[in-house]
């Protein structure tokens, strides 16, 4: 099997200090405090960002001090630390949680929260090397994932919806724009869309299903000191169709030019696109079956529209759902040519 977990030569920028935030310790809230203060006394906490969890680095103990989101159960926790830390045995490199005094789960307030040492890395910058980079690594985190077990909950919340889930929701959305006539033409195309996703969607059931990944975007994949590849952010970890996080990888990271879809899919290099589900069937040594390939546009189409299709439970609808029109429109194009992705 090809190794693949280095960095994408000449595709790193000249080293540069991260733009984080120091906050001093006192600034914190007062779990936060309390917390920082018994794990590294005297510690500096830099904010590390994120999405939903509070990250925290504490130098110089050079220690990670993560507070997830109130619904991430313990339960949840421990399964998520399983999974990282026997990818870990396998010579994967993922922060593992660390005990403080056998526990790796204790609270912060109304939440739970774990330690970890300190992984550098770098993100890679939005280049065509670095997808083929983040497709191969996919594979490799694959084959190794698809020999965990995962003895705990699924995740309480994702980023994506199955075309069922999504046609439950858009009524709310229909509702929250029904006073707009552009909104609705655009809640009711979106409709159309989603009957037509409903009919060509391929049952999970029938796919190879394995442990995967959830998130794989080039900002949960880092390069290390050395060169290696470090896998981060396993919140959504949990048992889907493989080509699952394809269609998500391709979604958020592959298919957009600065942060927005392209507005001519005709003139998109979908050749390149091709390339990258290639790389990936050569690391993970198990290509796509031919109901993946014919899953795979679908899934991306629907990860596409996931943010459209919930605009009714946002403060501006209307807004929401018109800054989703260009994905709506690629997504449409998406479902009749699905060729354009694995041939």
């Amino acid at each position: 099997m090809p190794q693949v977990d280095r960095a994408p030569e000449g595709s790193l920028p000249p080293s540069s200090p991260p733009l984080l935030r120091s906050t001093p310790v006192d600034a914190l809230d007062p779990h936060l405090r309390q917390l920082t203060a018994e794990i590294a006394p005297g510690s500096t906490a830099t904010d590390l960002g994120g999405w939903m969890s509070r990250n925290l680095l504490l130098e110089p103990a050079g220690i990670v001090l993560r507070v997830h989101p109130p619904y991430v159960t313990r339960r949840r926790l421990l399964a998520v630390q399983h999974v990282r830390q026997t990818l870990a045995g396998t010579g994967i490199r993922v922060p593992v949680a660390l005990s403080r005094d056998g526990v790796t789960a204790f609270r912060c307030g109304d939440r739970w929260a774990e330690t970890e040492r300190h992984v550098p890395h770098e993100t890679p910058p939005s280049t065509w090397q670095s997808y083929a980079w983040m497709f191969r690594a996919m594979g490799t985190l694959h084959r190794r994932l698809a020999a965990v077990d995962l003895r705990g909950p699924r995740p309480s919340t994702a980023i994506f919806a199955a075309p069922n889930t999504l046609w439950a929701w858009l009524p709310t959305t229909e509702a929250a724009v029904a006073g707009d006539a552009e909104s609705t033409q655009i809640a009711r195309s979106l409709r159309s869309l989603l009957g037509r996703l409903r009919y060509r969607w391929m049952s999970p059931t029938g796919l190879p299903h394995q442990l995967v990944h959830g998130d794989v975007k080039l900002e949960n994949l880092g390069i290390g000191p050395s060169g290696e590849t470090v896998f981060l952010d396993f919140g959504f970890v949990t048992h889907r169709p493989r080509i699952h996080d394809l269609a998500f990888s391709l979604t958020h990271s592959v298919l957009t030019v600065d942060g927005h879809v392209p507005t001519d899919p005709t003139m998109f290099p979908w050749h390149r696109v091709r390339r990258l589900v290639e790389e990936y069937e050569e690391s993970t040594g198990a290509p796509l079956t031919v109901l993946e390939r014919r899953a795979l546009a679908p899934y991306t189409a629907a990860a596409r529209i996931y943010h459209a299709t919930y605009a009714g439970f946002g403060p501006n609808p209307a807004e929401w759902l018109h800054n989703n029109v260009p994905a709506i429109q690629f997504s449409d194009w998406l479902l009749e040519h699905p060729e354009v992705l694995s041939g």
